[in-house]
């Protein structure tokens, strides 16, 4: 009887592949994908780039408005703390400008609110003082003069110390020839540049007291305090701006003849 012969077992032949085989020179496998040109790599990074710069802008853009509203609302409820006119929110509204947003990020709302509320009330030559308004809210002084200086909103100096002359010179019973003669005196002080960062109200009561000491020097003038008093300023700095003046436009006693 014969024994059949043991086999061993071999593994199927993988299937003859249907795509051209690497040969021995530069040729590619067909399935191979064709490679990514420098032009469309950079594309690529390009869209990359700017899907990432788009996320960013538009985060940068979410704070920005989240920080307008919150500074809008900040302003109205101090309009009504400082019992001012509603009418302000409008004016401070235009100076929320992105640059200015940017600019104070490190800042309270609070006390932008406050600054811009100040800056509007130049705007509008309205003569309220930058310290009536600090008295009535926790704010420093060095904090708004921070940020008005970024503000940097155009207002008329001319027009609020007039504002300012008109009604210190009311509250004390000068007339409307004693505020003319005030005004013009202003002109003449601004035109000799001695104006350096002297509130509004100071400066019209410093030109109320010269004018007065002028007009009334029979009488030994006016009392600085009285004006101080009237102008809502401290007496020091209403001296302080009188020296500058009295050294640039010394007392004439032949000018008093003249009015």
């Amino acid at each position: 009887m014969d024994i059949p012969k043991r086999t061993e077992h071999r593994p199927p032949r993988p299937p003859i592949p249907k795509f051209r085989l690497v040969g021995a020179g530069t040729d590619t496998p067909d399935f191979l994908p064709p490679p990514k040109s420098e032009e469309s790599s950079l594309i690529a990074l390009s869209t990359d780039n700017t899907s990432e710069t788009s996320i960013e802008d538009n985060n940068e853009s979410y704070f920005m408005r989240k920080r307008f509203s919150a500074i809008v609302e900040e302003i109205t409820h101090q309009i009504v703390l400082l019992g001012l006119s509603q009418d302000l929110l409008k004016i401070g509204i235009t100076f929320l400008k992105p640059e200015l947003l940017d600019g104070l990020k490190q800042k309270k709302y609070k006390a932008i609110a406050v600054a811009i509320i100040i800056a509007a009330l130049k705007q509008i030559n309205a003569p309220v003082t930058q310290k009536e308004i600090l008295s009535k809210t926790s704010v420093s002084e060095k904090q708004i003069k921070k940020i008005l200086l970024k503000i940097h909103s155009s207002y008329d100096l001319e027009a609020i110390v007039h504002s300012f002359i008109k009604q210190i010179s009311s509250s004390i019973g000068l007339n409307e020839k004693f505020i003319n003669f005030c005004l013009q005196m202003f002109k003449e002080i601004n035109q000799r540049n001695l104006i350096q960062g002297e509130h509004e109200n100071v400066i019209a009561g410093t030109i109320i007291k010269y004018c007065g000491d002028i007009i009334f020097a029979d009488r030994g003038g006016i009392v600085a305090q009285v004006i101080a008093d009237h102008a809502k300023c401290s007496i020091g700095p209403l001296k302080n701006f009188l020296k500058k003046v009295e050294t640039s436009l010394p007392f004439n006693p032949q000018h008093q003849k003249e009015r």
